[in-house]
């Protein structure tokens, strides 16, 4: 059973409160389609932006949901016809599998019976039934990355990645079809590479925190472990997904290093100049 297009329209004008309500509500023939209906459930930080972006970066707090919004946004690339060819890219060959494939927000949780992907994990890829492919990654193998073609790819915890050459092979092979585009879910770290991702004109970036998600978190996490570290500089970055770009106490930040590099350019182009 389907939703109607004008129950659908009407659910997603309610506030996500509202919403969620009236469909604990529903007949459960009714809800178990609309279990499907990402859309219903999502915040607004979780769903795919506007605009003719290039990577859309969503940086997150541990347990904000990152996961499952990059997710479902393969799975409606793909249910949709959008893309059939697509690359997923993990921190470790563990964590594609573990988190991005068979986790609990991974595809195979997420996707509904009538178009649930077949994991072939020996071969490491995805196939589903309308012929969508995507092969999947490790980070911790550049080489891998060098050579493969796609129409879109999906990048997990880009932070912890220790080969950023991963990230810059994965790019080059980012280029089938008329509006190639890379997904990248990650807790930040002040990383040369995610600086570098966040400050592209072409990058659109979403920010939720873990308090954003506190509904489907244990009282005893949100309790304990946030307690523990909110107010904090670590808390900053682990709980409302901040990009931290200087230790406390350290001679030099960045945007001191930034601004001695400009003048130091500046004066090499003036003495370069020669007056006649």
């Amino acid at each position: 059973m389907s939703i109607e297009p004008s129950l659908r329209e009407r659910l997603l004008a309610l506030p996500v409160e509202d919403r969620q309500r009236f469909l604990a509500g529903l007949p459960l023939e009714v809800a178990a389609a609309a279990r499907w209906e990402w859309r219903f459930w999502a915040r607004p930080d979780q769903l795919e932006p506007p605009g003719p972006w290039r990577t859309w970066l969503l940086r997150s707090g541990r347990g904000a949901g990152k996961t499952r919004a990059g997710a479902e946004w393969v799975r409606g690339a793909v249910e949709s016809g959008r893309y059939g060819r697509l690359h997923l890219v993990g921190r470790t060959d563990a964590d594609v599998r573990g988190t991005m494939v068979e986790g609990p927000s991974g595809l195979l949780a997420i996707s509904p019976p009538w178009c649930r992907p077949t994991y072939r994990p020996r071969l490491r890829r995805l196939s589903w039934p309308n012929g969508a492919l995507a092969l999947l990654f490790s980070a911790e193998e550049p080489d891998r990355l060098r050579g493969p073609q796609c129409e879109a790819a999906w990048c997990d915890e880009l932070a912890s990645w220790s080969y950023p050459e991963s990230y810059h092979n994965l790019l080059f092979g980012l280029r089938l079809g008329s509006d190639p585009r890379c997904v990248v879910t990650s807790t930040p770290r002040p990383t040369a590479l995610l600086r570098e991702l966040a400050g592209k004109a072409s990058t659109v970036q979403t920010v939720s925190s873990t308090y954003s998600n506190r509904a489907n978190l244990a009282p005893a996490f949100l309790e304990e472990i946030l307690a523990a570290y909110e107010g904090t500089r670590l808390g900053r970055q682990e709980i409302y997904g901040e990009i931290l770009e200087d230790v406390p106490g350290a001679l030099w930040s960045h945007a001191l290093l930034d601004e001695l590099r400009l003048v130091s350019m500046t004066k090499q182009s003036c003495r370069s100049v020669t007056i006649q």
